[in-house]
């Protein structure tokens, strides 16, 4: 009954997926007309763009460079109202805007909201004793008017540098839409893309190159003749460029011609979050893919039936040319031939008994370890090499799924069973993915004998105990009085921080957590702290086991 129960709710997460997905396929295919103003107060210069290729995702939106300061203003792109404020560890202060044209922007990063907004949400936090929220809101509760400012920008959360990154979302769909195509005016941009480098990617058992089988990358430029014969797939690795600046970005339109014929066409305009995995389908090693494998269902890549798979049948040269195109139109375009030339073509050899049908349920079972894969969790036919080990003393098996990561589509749970049970407080295991000599916290929660976790990626899993504290130590507390701000670095080095809360004078205080640097800070304010006594803080963590910390201390202020 408990392998039923998975099999039926995770086809069901698939199935409202896909039905989510058709909702959207009308959306952002063309752009509703609309007009916005700079969210800055600067010249429009970008540090990232929409669609870069990033770990696991499309990168959103933009990146607006703040000429490397924060406390910029940040104004409404355009009419209409605060429908969110979010306050949260990856995108530190947030808000979106949703538009009466349509859209729905949201700002990420920022170092704070201004007044109005930030009292409300002060008012929320203290009401309810979180330092993080997410507050929902109706239209008339904060309207904006295009160029209003509604916060300042920032270097918040999960954030390598000061920036405003805004995304732009059609309200209607959900859609992640590319803001840049509304402020050309604003940006200048002379320079096209450029391609480094060139692969092909010979089908498995059904195509060479070379008179081999594996992938082959060659420069983009000079007179190269390639060998090939069967089918074929080609991809480009390439950057795109800005004027007055040394950043790159990544490319908006990429079209693979064969012999004069399209072949497959992207364009970055686009795509849902339920999309935002494909990128793990569609890139490979930093290239782009002209060819899709068969479960990428993503909308903004075009191809014909054949996917993109181009047939070399007859010994002659074919003329292969890329053309790579930015938003603002500049263009380059990479050509070479690759000479057909009859060859045999090898089986392809499988040396894994166990393989994951991208349109099938999957089940990956030994004793011990259980995995359900839905359909369309990989994207092609994936050969596995699925294996368990026996790790004396160890709490369980070693679980390798694969021997190397393979990424999911979405979140698939493993169970993996306790075969030592060192301690009887089964919230204190968990399971965890080793990364290289060490170990990854996954997460789990015990049922019957076995710890239950969600994974997003095959590789190699065991289950692992954490019974240590984590660790609250005061920063600069000398300084505490002069500078009005009580600060602690806050620690776990094994399953990471669930949960904090501070409290002064035993009344909740709000903290807030930077997470580049795990520092924990509250901006003490007389209106709620008396000035000129003394005073007692408290501070609690608990980590993802829930080991539970406190610290506590006095200073006068």
């Amino acid at each position: 009954m408990h392998l039923l129960k998975i099999v039926l709710v995770l086809m069901k997460r698939y199935i409202i997926a896909l039905m989510l997905l058709s909702e959207f396929s009308l959306s952002a295919r063309e752009a509703k007309k609309a007009v916005f103003v700079n969210p800055l107060n600067i010249p429009i210069v970008l540090s990232g763009n929409f669609g870069e290729l990033r770990a696991n995702h499309f990168h959103g939106g933009l990146d607006f460079k703040t000429k490397q300061v924060t406390g910029l203003p940040v104004y409404s792109i355009a009419d209409g109202y605060v429908s969110q404020i979010n306050v949260s560890l990856g995108s530190g202060y947030m808000l979106h805007v949703r538009h009466k044209n349509g859209y729905t922007s949201i700002y990420r990063h920022m170092l704070g909201f201004v007044h109005l907004l930030a009292n409300y949400t002060e008012k929320y936090q203290y009401e309810h004793e979180l330092d993080e929220v997410t507050i929902d809101l109706p239209p008339d509760e904060f309207p904006v008017k295009a160029g209003q400012q509604i916060g300042w920008s920032g270097n918040e959360g999960y954030s390598f540098g000061p920036h405003l990154h805004m995304d732009l979302i059609d309200t209607e769909s959900g859609d992640f839409v590319d803001p840049l195509q509304f402020y050309a005016s604003m940006v200048k941009d002379t320079k096209p893309p450029r391609a480094e480098s060139i692969m092909l990617f010979p089908q498995s058992g059904k195509g060479v190159v070379n008179s081999r089988q594996a992938n082959f990358s060659f420069p983009p430029y000079g007179n190269r003749v390639i060998e090939a014969w069967g089918e074929i797939g080609a991809g480009i690795r390439a950057h795109d460029y800005m004027d007055n600046v040394s950043n790159h970005y990544g490319v908006h339109s990429v079209t693979l011609f064969v012999d004069g014929k399209e072949v497959c066409s992207s364009n970055m305009d686009y795509f849902s979050a339920y999309e935002n995995r494909m990128v793990n389908s569609w890139a490979y090693a930093g290239y782009m893919k002209s060819f899709r494998d068969p479960g990428n269902k993503l909308r903004f890549l075009h191809t014909g039936d054949d996917r993109g798979i181009v047939q070399i049948n007859e010994e002659r040269d074919y003329k292969f040319m890329f053309v790579l195109k930015d938003v603002f139109g500049n263009s380059s375009n990479y050509t070479f031939t690759v000479r057909g030339k009859k060859q045999e073509i090898p089986e392809a050899v499988v040396k894994s008994k166990y393989i994951l049908k991208w349109d099938e349920l999957n089940v990956l079972n030994k004793p011990g370890v259980q995995l359900i894969v839905p359909a369309g969790m990989v994207y092609k036919d994936e050969p596995v090499n699925f294996e368990t080990f026996d790790v004396p003393g160890a709490i369980s098996l070693d679980c390798q799924l694969h021997n190397v990561p393979l990424p999911l589509h979405a979140p698939c749970e493993l169970e993996i069973g306790i075969r030592n049970m060192i301690k009887q407080d089964t919230k204190k295991y968990y399971i965890a993915q080793k990364i290289g000599n060490g170990y990854k916290y996954v997460g789990g929660v015990y049922n019957n004998g076995y710890i239950c976790a969600d994974i997003k990626d095959l590789g190699t899993y065991t289950v692992k105990i954490d019974t240590i504290r984590p660790r609250i130590a005061p920063v600069g507390k000398n300084y505490w009085s002069k500078a009005g701000i009580v600060s602690f670095s806050i620690r776990d080095n094994e399953t990471g921080i669930k949960y904090y809360k501070g409290r002064i004078d035993g009344k909740f205080a709000l903290f807030h957590l930077k997470l580049m640097n795990s520092r924990l800070s509250c901006r003490l304010d007389s209106r709620k702290i008396q000035k000129g006594i003394q005073h007692d803080v408290e501070i609690l963590v608990i980590d993802n086991c829930g080991n539970a910390s406190v610290y506590r201390d006095s200073f006068k202020w």
